[in-house]
């Protein structure tokens, strides 16, 4: 082996950090969202403020789930956006949310998110939901 071969021992899908796109409109929230991931190992896919940029940073970096606030500002709310990402990337979501009413809770389901995280949450939640989701996908 010369210095500029390696060898792959674990398997590929073990040896980097779980991508994860945060899809959230306030600045606060979203850099929050991002420390804690960071400190539970995860990578962010990237951090979008509105449904066309998260499809877009959806599309370059095909992150292994999204966390989607339900409320977004543009014409395509977190819900639409979940079903999007999910039909065009196979991408599922965790729905955020600091307000959810019955109707938007019927909404949600049809996304079929792999959970709900209620605001504010702790760091602890976020990692927590992010691992029961992946259990989900397993």
């Amino acid at each position: 082996m010369t210095s500029g071969e390696f060898q792959v021992v674990a398997p590929e899908d073990r040896s980097k950090p779980i991508s994860i796109l945060i899809v959230e409109d306030e600045a606060l929230i979203a850099s929050y969202i991002e420390e804690v991931l960071g400190e539970s190992g995860f990578r962010v896919a990237g951090i979008a403020a509105s449904g066309a940029e998260a499809l877009s940073l959806a599309a370059e970096n095909t992150p292994a789930l999204a966390l989607v606030d339900i409320r977004l500002t543009g014409p395509i709310d977190g819900i639409e956006l979940a079903c999007q990402l999910r039909e065009k990337f196979a991408v599922p979501a965790i729905f955020l949310s600091g307000l959810i009413d019955a109707h938007t809770t019927e909404r949600a389901r049809a996304a079929h998110p792999l959970g709900f995280l209620p605001k504010p949450f702790l760091p602890s939640q976020v990692f927590n939901a992010i691992q029961r989701a992946l259990d989900l996908q397993e």
